[in-house]
């Protein structure tokens, strides 16, 4: 029991439990020693010291920096050395977040190529062929018309993968690109085999559309919603008016 309370001086390091008190004395020039009550906690002591866990928020800065560095100044010439001092951290903190530059390309690319598969998850299985293709424009217009630097980036570095990534990295990616491309090539077929698309080369078409929305990342720039349901409503327009049969 403290029986001295005015000589006592709280020293709380913490207000969260579960917490280890520690009694200790001061000496003063002007009385007698004074009791301390020093409260720790050793949990947030620890993370104070760093856990080498990467927060969230500086991960996402890095990866979004990284994209406009490599779409800027190209894979080779965006160093890790250039990221690190754009986003002011040194190379051993930047580290804790991605281990290698390669590791951050194939995180982008292979995002992407995860939302084109839902994308095309999302086109009816069943129908016209004229109707489900226009819906699998519309949807993919919508979304090259975002995230512009990361969109430019994949179109950029697709060509030399086997080049920037790991082998099994590269493969990986180029699996999950034929399986969007199989799908496209079968739409497009359909449609042919059905007479609602005219006698075509499926092979053109499908990198012809490819090529247009592999563009639109560089050059669109939303104005708001509006803007961007016009330039859906236009390019699904005008893929659809170059296929059908008239």
């Amino acid at each position: 029991m403290l029986t001295e309370p005015c000589h006592i001086r709280y020293m709380i390091k913490t207000m969260c439990a579960p917490a280890a008190v520690t009694f200790q004395h001061s000496a003063s020039r002007e009385g007698p020693a004074t009791p301390i009550i020093i409260i720790r906690n050793p949990a947030k002591e620890t993370a104070a010291k760093g856990t080498g866990v990467p927060r969230p928020s500086r991960r996402a800065e890095v990866r979004t920096t990284a994209a406009r560095l490599i779409r800027e100044h190209g894979y080779d010439a965006a160093t890790m050395d250039l990221l690190a001092d754009t986003v002011g951290l040194n190379k051993g903190t930047l580290y804790h977040y991605y281990p290698s530059k390669s590791a951050i390309l194939y995180e982008l690319m292979s995002d992407q190529v995860d939302a084109t598969l839902e994308l095309i998850g999302r086109v009816p299985r069943t129908g016209a062929a004229t109707d489900r293709m226009r819906a699998l424009i519309r949807l993919q217009v919508e979304h090259v018309a975002t995230k512009q630097d990361e969109l430019v980036v994949f179109f950029q570095e697709l060509p030399w993968v086997e080049q920037h990534l790991d082998e099994e990295q590269a493969v990986d990616l180029r699996r999950r690109i034929d399986r969007y491309e199989k799908f496209t090539r079968q739409l497009l077929s359909a449609g042919v085999r059905a007479g609602e698309f005219r006698d075509l080369n499926v092979n053109m078409v499908m990198y012809s559309i490819i090529g247009i929305l592999a563009y639109v990342p560089n050059w669109f720039r939303s104005g708001g919603r509006k803007a961007q349901e016009t330039l859906v409503d236009e390019l699904a327009d005008f893929v659809m008016n170059g296929i059908v049969r008239r």
